[in-house]
């Protein structure tokens, strides 16, 4: 019995097709062509409207071939975890509850996504040993015109400067952030984009608050980098690279005896400040 193909193998064989610079324009102007003589043609037969529909299947085949191998070559967070050896972890990504998010928005002139959140005891060889709960989140970067990413051209490299936190609203960014939460991250290129693992306490104990992934250019988060309203919501500051995701945890989760005591170990006060507040103090 043949073996099954590899995803390397099968990018490999991929890079091998020899697609003329024009492929996409002149295969997508022939199909749109075959098309409108359909839509001209006079026949009545009942089979008409599946081959239009076929058709219009094929041109869709068309526009996409192109990107199909970048597609496969990206990895899912399991597979991120099977990178970074990390077999307890790739698992906990395959289960039932792992959040597979695939989310992507804009960061400067990359392409943010947040490939997956899961939270659990012994779930990774990280902390496989630990008592309490743990949370992972798998995030890639890539430019969003479509270079590569290597060590050499640009700075997202595997000791690159974009900070994985989370933050919590209601609460000072540099108080519940990642160095808080006693995380840490990992990082890697692979076909051109860069993937991160971010590893923190278990955020969990906040969802009856908004709880964000922040992505950004910086180091510790703090004021400098996000504004709190007096709503207690944070934001990212415009002259910032990076952005946010909403995490969609089950406020039935919170703990908020975990929270306070989380708070207690600090010794630092719970309450944001402002801009105006901020400013006010800068005053005095």
């Amino acid at each position: 019995m043949r073996e099954p193909v590899s995803r390397e193998e099968y990018r490999r064989a991929f890079d091998t097709i020899p697609f003329s610079d024009d492929f996409q324009t002149r295969t997508t102007a022939l199909l749109l062509h075959r098309l409108q003589n359909l839509e001209e043609e006079e026949s009545k037969m009942t089979f008409r409207k599946s081959h239009k529909w076929i058709l219009a299947a094929a041109i869709a085949v068309a526009l996409l071939v192109l990107s199909v191998s970048a597609v496969v070559l990206w990895l899912s967070p399991a597979q991120v975890a099977e990178e970074m050896n990390d077999p307890l972890l790739a698992q906990a990504f395959a289960g039932e509850d792992a959040m597979l998010l695939n989310e992507n928005t804009q960061a400067g002139e990359y392409t943010v996504t947040l490939g997956g959140l899961v939270s659990g005891t012994g779930i990774s060889n990280w902390c496989d040993d630990a008592e309490e709960s743990r949370t992972y989140a798998v995030v890639s970067v890539a430019r969003t015109d479509g270079v590569p990413l290597t060590e050499d051209n640009h700075d997202v490299s595997a000791s690159g400067t974009f900070t994985i936190t989370p933050l919590v609203d209601g609460y000072p960014p540099q108080l519940v952030n990642i160095f808080s939460l006693n995380g840490s991250r990992a990082s890697f290129l692979q076909d051109g984009r860069a993937y991160y693992v971010m590893d923190t306490e278990d955020i969990q104990i906040f969802a009856d608050h908004a709880v964000y992934m922040a992505v950004y250019q910086g180091f510790v988060p703090s004021y400098k980098e996000f504004s709190v309203a007096e709503d207690g919501t944070i934001t990212m500051r415009e002259d910032v690279v990076g952005c946010m995701f909403t995490l969609p945890l089950d406020s039935a989760l919170a703990d908020p005896e975990a929270v306070q005591a989380f708070f207690e170990e600090t010794g630092l006060s719970a309450e944001p400040l402002t801009d105006e507040e901020l400013a006010a103090l800068a005053a005095e």
